[in-house]
């Protein structure tokens, strides 16, 4: 009232200014003007004895860049623990960056007030809410773990798969697997990894990558994680024996620019044992004579050997086999091996011969388990007798 008295003798009067409407206005400014005049530009502060204390924890978990769920709420009381109502609560950040819906606010009637907090720095952030009385302020603090976006991956490493060994052609046993991990270290679902046949041996459309065992096996696959982070991709291997290379690859966050990561894996393709194909080489469809009118160490002797059988074991992609069993036997006529069994050679050949063979047809099959047999037709012809020159006649 004595601020209103004060201000109502500064205002003229009625008599004095003929509009009535500008009157009012003008004592309405004087009213603001003399009570600022009094109280001055800041609020009054709480008691000597004011204290402020947390209603909310003061530990408290968030998200970067998402507003906390619940307000941080304070109660400011006297020294016999009375709620002190408009008591000015003003608040700041101690540790981190974020942002409040207000830098200050006003306790209500029971001494309560609150406000929101949006953290903008991921680790630890801590604010401060104070409330200021004569010769100082007395304090609250809040620590608040600000978790990082659990969708942004920052993490990106091998788990398992490299260092594999199988036989050509073949799927490697077990899946080349990397994890991506986001910023608090946990698993980032459905993040897109592309996984990449960089080197292969022998025929390409053969070997490459595929996100299932039984899947489509091409160049590159792109495969999202799971729920545990973890994406996985199959790979078959080339034609030919030699090292095969994968990289596996993805676009992280680090020091909050996107950059592409990757990691490499290596495997082995080793040579088949099985023979898939045994060819023929040599020694095939032959006609030798057989001489039986002269002795093998006589010069006049015709008789001949057959031709060395050679044949050659492959694999289903056409590899050569190194020692690889084959069998040989004599099917029809007669004659003597060299060998019932020998082994191949690095190219995947091996030889073998027969001697005296019977007249007419004679076969030798060679063969080896997994591959349809070789035979090889030797014609044995019989030297004829010489006819005598001249003739006796009288």
């Amino acid at each position: 009232m004595l601020q209103l008295s004060r201000a109502m003798k500064m205002c003229p009067s009625p008599a004095r200014r003929p509009g009535l409407a500008l009157l009012v206005v003008f004592c309405a400014w004087g009213i603001v003007a003399c009570e600022e005049s009094v109280l001055g530009p800041n609020p009054p502060s709480a008691g000597p004895d004011a204290v402020i204390v947390a209603v909310t924890s003061t530990q408290l978990a968030a998200q970067f860049g998402v507003q906390l769920d619940t307000p941080i709420r304070v109660r400011v009381l006297d020294a016999q623990g009375r709620p002190i109502r408009s008591a000015v609560v003003k608040y700041s950040v101690l540790a981190g960056t974020g942002v409040f819906s207000a830098d200050s606010t006003l306790t209500d009637d029971q001494g309560f007030t609150e406000v929101l907090f949006r953290p903008m720095s991921t680790g630890t952030v801590i604010v401060e809410a104070r409330v200021q009385r004569p010769g100082g302020a007395d304090r609250v603090q809040f620590t608040i773990r600000v978790l990082a976006d659990p969708d942004v991956a920052t993490e990106f490493f091998r788990v398992s798969g490299g260092g594999q060994t199988a036989p050509i052609g073949a799927v490697l046993p077990k899946p080349l697997v990397v994890e991506v991990r986001n910023a608090n270290g946990g698993p980032v679902d459905s993040f897109p990894v592309s996984f990449t046949l960089e080197e292969a041996r022998g025929d390409r459309g053969v070997a490459g990558v595929a996100s299932s065992p039984s899947g489509s096996f091409t160049a590159q696959v792109t495969v999202l994680t799971d729920a545990s982070g973890r994406a996985r991709a199959f790979v078959r291997l080339g034609t030919e024996p030699g090292p095969h290379v994968v990289t596996a690859s993805g676009v992280i966050v680090v020091d909050g620019a996107g950059t592409t990561e990757s990691v490499t894996f290596r495997a082995e393709a080793v040579p088949i044992d099985e023979v898939d194909i045994l060819l023929p080489i040599a020694g095939q469809d032959q006609t030798v004579t057989i001489d039986t009118l002269h002795a093998e160490e006589s010069p006049d002797f015709q008789g001949e050997d057959p031709n060395p059988l050679v044949v050659q074991a492959l694999d289903e992609f056409g590899n050569p086999i190194e020692d690889a069993t084959i069998s040989w036997f004599l099917s029809d006529g007669s004659g003597t091996l060299e060998s019932l069994q020998t082994l191949t050679d690095e190219d995947g050949l091996t030889v073998n011969t027969i001697r005296d063979v019977s007249e007419g047809r004679n076969v030798v099959v060679a063969f080896a388990p997994g591959a349809d047999p070789v035979e090889f037709t030797i014609t044995g012809e019989m030297l004829e007798p010489a006819e005598e020159e001249g003739g006796g006649g009288g």
